[in-house]
């Protein structure tokens, strides 16, 4: 069975600054055209989570590499962010990485889902990147399978953010990944 540590989420307003640095937001990153509104998204999400680590106590610092965003105790931290259509987010509301992600060199995932109608960012949790693309908790699509009502453009593994380890579980997170 896949159970992550009690999903206690972290739950932060939207801070009009963030809302400021998202906006100025660039065409391309990495060489790649960007979707302003993903890329928003994603700063939100950033912010969040930077706000989150500092209420932890913890040491880290703010990189934005391809790879990962943060360098937190060591370890290789990726934000993980999608704009919810959902008000009250919860754990059986999912997330989807696509395939090529697998490559990245980061050592953990935390996953916030971005809510513009309640103004609220959820953070639902981390786990280790090893263990989203082994862990039988998540299910792999191809590209073209129908996931909601339309097609998915790459591959991907998506799963239900009940299965992550609370925000809170970091420093066990943390410790066990160094």
């Amino acid at each position: 069975m896949c159970r992550g540590l009690l999903l206690k989420q972290v739950i932060l307003e939207i801070d009009p600054l963030w809302r400021e640095i998202a906006d100025d937001s660039p065409e391309s990153l990495n060489g790649r055209s960007v979707n302003k509104n993903s890329y928003a998204t994603g700063v939100i999400g950033e912010l969040a989570v930077s706000q989150a680590l500092a209420s932890l106590g913890m040491s880290y610092s703010h990189d934005d590499t391809y790879d990962y965003d943060f360098l937190v105790e060591g370890v290789k931290l990726d934000v993980k962010s999608s704009a919810s259509r959902f008000e009250r987010v919860g754990g059986n509301n999912s997330t989807l990485l696509t395939s090529y992600l697998k490559n990245q060199d980061c050592d953990a995932y935390a996953f916030a889902s971005v809510s513009y109608a309640e103004n609220l960012v959820y953070i639902m949790g981390i786990c280790a990147k090893f263990w989203f693309w082994e862990t039988g908790c998540a299910t792999d699509y191809k590209a073209g399978d129908i996931i909601a009502v339309r097609p998915i453009k790459q591959d991907a593994r998506i799963m239900k953010y009940k299965h992550l380890t609370s925000f809170y579980g970091l420093p066990l997170l943390l410790e066990a990944l160094k």
